[in-house]
């Protein structure tokens, strides 16, 4: 008998060659399996729906009123049949405007990626049930962040044709015409949801950051200033930063903008009065003017506009907030105004649609659009007002 030659390679057993792979073809098969089951889990429903639209399932009929009403098309079965979902659908089947739910089968239908549908709901429920501000108002959102913002801009001027004096419908409109790249319309909108504040220093950062940055993209560096000027004179101890002056600083010299943004200083006698009024100059034409620091712009007569020959345009209308309720007026800008020894060039102001609005013998109002360049101060016998350093 031979015996085995240790040095021999070819003696004994053959290697198991399989001994590593076979493992690693189960740890495979059992990933795919996986992958596939979470896949299925998430897609399925709309997997199944794509079969029965493919077969030509017929959609339960008691719901097709549902549908109809809503505007929508009716749902895949699958869909339409989760829990939550059939659940909404029952409801609304006998209650078609019940806001309950409205809103939560509107919510699942985001949750089911149906976002635009949701939308369509919202918007059907304030057209066909009972007006709707929060319905609009969650529309416009969907529609915003769907980037249809056509859709989304004809449901916010829809929005705020119905809710004229909130703010924040005016935001929300703002916030859709920057995404937009209509930036000048954006402008409008964010003044006049400063205009209808009562109390600015309650507004978000995000009102003046977006006022200031659509100025930016249009170019409108000394513009975009004046908003961070406008944020930080809202609260002073909160928000003049170091971000925001670092902001300032880069606008002033891409717009070169520094020598004539706010020069010079002088100081007024109060008379002991509590309404302060100052011979301010606009374009070079003088009149008399309210110093009010409440008025978050330089606001004046459309007589007075018109012989400081202040370009309006009335595509550029703004609401604001007055003794007599909202009012319309028209954003413009004044070259240079100026009090006193003190001057300032490029000062958003705002023409009144109603000239009697601030009496017979006042042409405007020195508000914060020009104050906020400017370190002011009040006491008991004088004011005192000087460029900022």
């Amino acid at each position: 008998m031979l015996a085995a030659d240790p040095e021999d390679r070819n003696a004994g057993r053959l290697p198991n060659r399989r001994g590593w792979f076979a493992p690693i073809v189960q740890t495979l098969i059992i990933c795919a399996a996986l992958c596939a089951g979470i896949w299925f889990y998430i897609y399925g429903d709309r997997v199944v729906g794509y079969v029965e639209q493919a077969t030509s399932a017929a959609p339960d009929p008691s719901l097709l009123a549902v549908y109809q009403h809503f505007d929508i098309d009716p749902l895949p079965n699958v869909v339409a049949g989760r829990t939550t979902m059939a659940t909404d659908l029952d409801m609304l089947r006998r209650e078609h405007c019940d806001w309950d739910a409205v809103y939560k089968f509107a919510d699942e239908l985001q949750k089911q990626g149906y976002r635009r549908e949701a939308a369509r709901v919202f918007i059907a429920f304030s057209n066909k049930c009972k007006p709707s501000n929060v319905a609009l108002s969650a529309a416009a959102n969907i529609l915003d962040n769907l980037s249809d913002f056509d859709e989304a801009l004809k449901v916010s001027n829809d929005l705020i044709a119905m809710s004229p004096g909130m703010p924040d419908y005016y935001f929300e409109r703002a916030q859709i015409r920057q995404n937009a790249k209509k930036y000048r319309d954006a402008i409008d909108d964010y003044y006049s949801v400063i205009g209808l504040t009562d109390n600015i220093a309650m507004l978000n950062s995000m009102v003046f950051d977006g006022l200031s940055g659509s100025y930016r993209n249009l170019g409108q560096y000394c513009e975009a200033i004046g908003a961070l000027q406008l944020w930080i004179s809202a609260n002073p101890d909160r928000n003049d930063t170091a971000v925001v002056r670092g902001m300032i600083k880069e606008y002033q010299a891409k717009g070169k903008c520094t020598s004539a943004y706010a020069t010079g200083s002088d100081r007024f006698p109060t008379q002991g009065k509590n309404v302060i009024f100052a011979k301010v100059s606009i374009n070079g034409t003088e009149g008399t003017f309210i110093v009010d620091t409440g008025a978050s712009f330089v606001a004046v007569t459309k007589a007075f506009a018109a012989r400081a020959k202040l370009p309006i345009d009335g595509n550029n209308g703004i609401a604001l907030q007055t003794a007599n309720g909202v009012s319309q007026a028209t954003h413009t800008d004044a070259a240079t105004v100026k009090v006193g020894r003190v001057e300032a060039s490029d000062i958003t102001a705002v023409v009144l649609s109603d000239d009697g609005a601030l009496g017979n013998e006042v042409d405007g109002l020195l508000g914060r659009s020009f104050l906020s360049r400017f370190d002011v101060t009040f006491g008991s016998r004088e004011w005192r007002i000087e460029a900022k350093d």
